[in-house]
């Protein structure tokens, strides 16, 4: 990958931009989606006891998880 590249515009003089990639947004990015996974397994967990023996109560906090999880 470049780390520099050039921008020309018409009657001025070039401009040289550094880019350069962010690695706190990365790793909060993957904190997140570990987040979002975790979440979407504790309320895949709750539906599958909820409807394995007939706990309609824990319907609720699935749906919850699952929102947590989007």
């Amino acid at each position: 990958s470049c780390s520099y590249f050039k921008h020309f515009t018409p009657g001025q003089s070039s401009e040289i931009f550094e880019v350069t990639t962010q690695k706190e947004y990365s790793i909060s990015a993957a904190a997140i989606a570990i987040f979002s996974v975790g979440f979407a397994i504790i309320g895949t967990i709750c539906v599958l006891l909820s409807f394995r023996k007939k706990r309609d109560y824990l319907l609720k906090p699935a749906s919850m998880f699952y929102t947590f999880a989007g």
